[in-house]
C-alpha cells in the first residue's frame, strides 16, 4: 500500500468498512510509514474530538417561543406609527420640505426690490427731513441761532 491509497481509505478505515485483509495492510503501512502514522494519529484525535461533543438537547417549547417572537415582530412592523416614521417616508418628506422652504425664501429675497425708484424716493425724503430738521433745531426748547446773533444780542444787553 502506498501513501496515496492510505489517504484515500483513511476515513473508510475509521468507519470500520474495510475487509480484514485491507485492515492488515493498513496497519502494516501505519507501522512502516512515519508520515502516515502521524496523519492517522491526527485524524483519529480530531475525529474523536468531534464525536465527543454531545448533541444539543431539545428545549421544550422552543418552537412555540420562536413562533411567538416572530409574531411579535410582525405586530411591531404592522404598527401605523412605526410605518409613518419609517426612514422610507420621513427622509424624503424632510428633503422635500427643505427644498420648498429654500425656494420660498429665494422668492421672498428676489421680490424684495419691486420698485426700482424706491431708493431714490427714500433719498429725496431723507434730504427733505434733514433740511427741515436743520431749520427747526431746538436746544433746551430754544431755537438754535447763529453765533453772531447771539453775540450781538449779548452785546446789546450789556450796553443797555
Amino acid at each position: 500500500m502506498n501513501c496515496k491509497e492510505f489517504k484515500n481509505i483513511l476515513s473508510i478505515y475509521h468507519d470500520d468498512l474495510l475487509t480484514q485483509k485491507q485492515k492488515e495492510e493498513f496497519q502494516s503501512h501505519i507501522n512502516s510509514c512515519s508520515e502516515c502514522s502521524i496523519l492517522f494519529n491526527n485524524f483519529s484525535r480530531t475525529f474523536n474530538l468531534l464525536h465527543s461533543k454531545s448533541e444539543i438537547e431539545d428545549q421544550p417549547f422552543y418552537f412555540t417561543r420562536l413562533k411567538q417572537r416572530m409574531g411579535n415582530r410582525n405586530m411591531k412592523d404592522k404598527s401605523l406609527i412605526l410605518s409613518l416614521f419609517s426612514k422610507k417616508l420621513v427622509q424624503p418628506l424632510i428633503y422635500l420640505s427643505s427644498l420648498i422652504i429654500a425656494v420660498y425664501i429665494g422668492i421672498l429675497i428676489g421680490s424684495g426690490s419691486v420698485n426700482p425708484n424706491q431708493y431714490t424716493e427714500l433719498k429725496n425724503n431723507e434730504t427733505d427731513f434733514i433740511k427741515s430738521y436743520a431749520e427747526y433745531q431746538y436746544l433746551n426748547d430754544f431755537d438754535i441761532e447763529p453765533i453772531e446773533t447771539l453775540l450781538l444780542e449779548e452785546n446789546k444787553n450789556t450796553e443797555e
